[in-house]
């Protein structure tokens, strides 16, 4: 009888860096091409992306601000029939030009210029200055301030924390084609499986699904791979035997199909 050994683990797929637990960690892109598509299709996922559509963005800071947006960007002043086209086609073709606009309707959710001075520890001028593209990224303190609270904005509006700020805990199903790493020996590729996490004796807590609802808001997806995978090594029954998480060892996706997530 013929043995059906799991496939060696294909060492030609495209991978993606993330920053997890003070190191940095490697993905498959595709999987956290997975992770994106699921935002935009999971229900449990609605509304933590920092990217909305264009037709928000015209609401949030209106054709004037569109307007504005390109002229930072350097480029020519755009028709009233062009940024209708725009909301219409949800697509702003050129992409400094979406930046920017993304860039003016976070600062407007946060309360505007003023209000994100204060919460960042800069001057309005600073935030001035961000807004418009002359300063492409703010000092790395002021950019880790305005990335959290950009974040916690954003997980408080799709309902991911309590009242009182604390974060639900996520309960989470995730579809994908895996494969195992320890150290030198070779990897095997393993067919689709569903890991449920939630029913598993270890589920996750409060923190880790913060920091995934925080990976999703700030559009790191290959972070939520990461925090996916690491659980997935320490905690999930079937996987025992590795005490440690890293780009050599333990539970690692090629691809993942599905994310589903509630929070409770």
């Amino acid at each position: 009888m013929a043995l059906h050994l799991p496939k060696p683990r294909s060492r030609s797929v495209p991978q993606r860096t993330t920053g997890l637990d003070g190191m940095k960690v490697t993905v498959s892109a595709a999987a956290a091409d997975g992770i994106a598509k699921s935002q935009e299709t999971s229900s449990g996922l609605a509304g933590l992306t920092s990217k909305v559509s264009v037709k928000q963005l015209r609401s949030e800071i209106g054709d004037d601000g569109l307007w504005q947006a390109a002229i930072d960007a350097g480029r020519t002043s755009p028709s009233g029939r062009t940024l209708r086209r725009w909301a219409q086609q949800n697509r702003i073709p050129d992409a400094r030009t979406a930046e920017l606009a993304q860039r003016r309707a976070a600062i407007a959710r946060l309360g505007g210029v003023n209000a994100v001075a204060q919460k960042i520890g800069r001057s309005p001028s600073s935030v001035r200055k961000y807004l418009s593209g002359r300063t492409n990224e703010l000092r790395n303190d002021a950019k880790s301030k305005l990335k959290a609270a950009k974040a916690t904005d954003i997980m408080r509006k799709a309902g991911v924390l309590k009242p009182d700020g604390t974060p639900k805990v996520a309960t989470i199903r995730v579809t994908g084609r895996v494969h195992v790493r320890n150290g030198d020996e070779v990897g095997y590729d393993y067919r689709t499986r569903t890991l449920d996490f939630g029913n598993s004796d270890v589920p996750f807590s409060a923190e880790e699904s913060q920091a995934l609802a925080a990976a999703l808001a700030n559009d790191d997806q290959a972070r939520v791979v990461a925090i996916l995978e690491r659980h997935a090594t320490l905690d999930y029954p079937e996987n025992k035997g590795f005490d440690v998480y890293g780009d050599q060892f333990g539970f690692h996706f090629d691809v993942i199909d599905k994310l589903d997530v509630t929070w409770h």
